[in-house]
């Protein structure tokens, strides 16, 4: 019997101006609807966080959307694909950053291969870069890599059990920016963190509407109340919470302990021994 052969490619591959796509739409008024709803889901969960260096892996350009975390250094990673896009405004164009806030650092690089130290960051932020990329599981591997013991990483993107990802598929939407790309169910990216180390945390979900203009969502907006009363962990977009496990050390008993132990062999006086061997 043939075996059949392995597959080398396990994913389709992506078109080379997909991200570059995407990151236009996000300046589009739906665009800036999702964006608004995840800065909503992060606004809960980023003051909460403590350490010392957070990096932003963005599946664009950087939307600063760790402005609300108090770790006094950050750092925004945008791909190679948006190398044209200026730099100019600190907030990636979208948005500005007040005076009081120090800009984070920017750097263009590959996210599967990230100029980043091993076990350095304390908080990564993965903004949909699992979509648009050919290999998501080495993507989130290097970003797990850079993740201390300890640390967190937080992983937002799009479901595709939502209204959003059932409703790409009609009409052609799958082809169009802001609705292309693959979607990852949040159980199937926890099985894969769970596999690097990482025990999830919680999961939070949001924008229960469509992506288009602004008045096409005015008209659905019975959408988002029944959203979040009946399928809130279904919404467009969802943020998985994962901690990276520290190594645990087993302490040795102490040395005293060993001297309590009753010996097992029990001493006899020479003396004694040898009154014995005479009477016999």
């Amino acid at each position: 019997m043939q075996l059949p052969p392995l597959s080398r490619a396990p994913f389709r591959r992506q078109p080379e101006d997909m991200v570059r796509r995407f990151d236009h739409w996000l300046e589009s008024e739906a665009g800036q609807a999702v964006l608004a709803a995840e800065r909503a889901m992060l606004a809960d969960w980023l003051p909460k966080l403590v350490g010392q260096r957070a990096l932003e892996i963005s599946g664009g350009r950087g939307r600063d959307l760790l402005a609300g975390i108090r770790l006094p250094w950050r750092c925004s990673v945008m791909p190679v694909h948006c190398a044209d896009q200026p730099d100019g405004d600190p907030a990636g164009g979208a948005d500005s950053v007040t005076g009081a806030e120090r800009p984070p650092v920017r750097v263009k690089a590959c996210p599967q291969a990230l100029p980043v130290a091993k076990n350095s960051v304390d908080v990564v932020l993965l903004h949909h870069g699992l979509e648009f990329q050919d290999n998501p599981h080495r993507v989130l591997r290097e970003a797990a890599s850079c993740v201390a013991p300890g640390g967190t990483i937080a992983v937002v993107g799009f479901h595709p059990l939502s209204v959003m990802g059932l409703a790409r598929w009609l009409r052609g939407g799958a082809s169009r920016p802001g609705w292309s790309g693959r979607y990852f169910r949040p159980y199937r990216v926890s099985d894969w963190l769970h596999v690097l180390g990482f025990e999830v945390e919680g999961l939070a979900g949001g924008f229960y509407n469509l992506p288009l203009a602004d008045r096409g969502r005015a008209r659905l907006r019975w959408l988002e109340w029944l959203g979040g009363k009946l399928w809130w962990r279904f919404g467009g977009v969802y943020l998985l919470v994962a901690r990276k496990r520290a190594a645990m050390m087993r302490p040795l008993a102490p040395q005293r302990a060993f001297s309590r132990q009753r010996p097992t062999v029990v001493s006899v006086p020479v003396a004694r021994w040898r009154q014995e061997r005479n009477t016999e």
